[in-house]
């Protein structure tokens, strides 16, 4: 069953996926982006099936960036869930 999608679990979701795919927990703030923390393309098809999984929520591929923030791809996430 999806979760909710508040800002607190999508949050928390995409810190836990972008550390599983090698991201440095430290270097994940609102500002950095997904090519700085070394997520490849293969990382932003893998987050946009996670977030099918645990949100229910269809994030087009065109839409998941590596020039994104975090904090874009936390809001994208939570518009998706929201639609």
């Amino acid at each position: 069953m999806p979760q909710p999608a508040d800002l607190a679990s999508v949050r928390a979701f995409v810190e836990r996926e972008l550390v599983d795919f090698g991201a440095e927990p430290d270097a994940i703030t609102d500002q950095a982006r997904l090519d700085e923390l070394e997520i490849d393309s293969l990382g932003v098809v893998e987050l946009t099936a996670s977030v099918k999984r645990e949100f229910g929520a269809d994030v087009p591929l065109e839409a998941l960036t590596k020039d994104l923030t975090v904090a874009a791809v936390v809001a994208l996430i939570q518009d998706a869930a929201a639609a």
